[in-house]
């Protein structure tokens, strides 16, 4: 049988992943909003078939099967930005950032032994260049985690209201996600990587490594729309 039409309007989390978008996600489906958290046919998409047309009505077709109106991507998705946000007629766009040498710092700890800062830098301006595609394309929500990771119930209703939806969260049960790791239970939890000691030595050859490699333009994008937000 034939694929249904996609929905008109999701809410789409791009990111660049270890930056908070699980807690968010978690966040919109304690609100009430039928969220889903990285669900593998994007990311076969964007990892195979990156450039297949084709496939926008099979993405679109499956996510109204599924019937959800938020879903967090997986950071590969980035290499795919406009084949799934295309899949939809008039997606609400969100991408999540971290200050660069926080999040290099977070993605060594996972593998300190084989952590690059020449290779995590090269990583972090591939992935943005999937935001550079969406913001020709879209209005793009920028979230920064330093914003939310002290979770808020003002700061997800704004949310809230941005992507249409009715629904609200309480301040008692923002809280309590704040208080929780939104990763618990995962090989990327707090737990999983708390004797991973701090390497001074990483962040600094990572600033330098970031500073030549930084996509200038991108950056100097990111700085006016989240100064106008804020």
């Amino acid at each position: 049988d034939a694929l249904p039409e996609a929905p008109a309007s999701p809410t789409l989390i791009f990111s660049i992943g270890r930056c908070g978008s699980t807690l968010l996600h978690r966040a919109f489906d304690a609100a009430g909003l039928r969220s889903v958290s990285e669900p593998d046919y994007f990311t076969q998409v964007a990892l195979r078939r990156p450039s297949d047309p084709a496939l926008r009505s099979v993405i679109g077709g499956a996510t109204q099967l599924l019937g959800y109106t938020v879903i967090k991507l997986r950071a590969e998705c980035n290499h795919a930005p406009l084949l799934i946000a295309g899949a939809f007629r008039a997606p609400r766009v969100m991408f999540v950032l971290r200050d660069p040498v926080d999040w290099a710092a977070s993605v060594r700890r996972l593998s300190p032994a084989a952590a690059d800062p020449g290779g995590i830098a090269a990583l972090l301006r591939a992935l943005l260049v999937g935001l550079d595609s969406l913001i020709q394309h879209y209005d793009v929500r920028i979230c920064y985690y330093e914003d939310f990771r002290s979770l808020t119930a003002h700061y997800v209703n704004d949310l809230l209201a941005w992507t249409g939806a009715g629904a609200r969260i309480r301040p008692a049960l923002a809280a309590e996600l704040a208080a929780k790791d939104a990763q618990e239970g995962s090989v990327v939890s707090r737990e999983s990587v708390r004797d991973v000691p701090e390497d001074p030595a990483f962040r600094e050859a990572f600033r330098n490594e970031w500073a030549r490699l930084r996509p200038a333009a991108l950056i100097e994008w990111i700085k006016a729309a989240t100064s106008v937000a804020r």
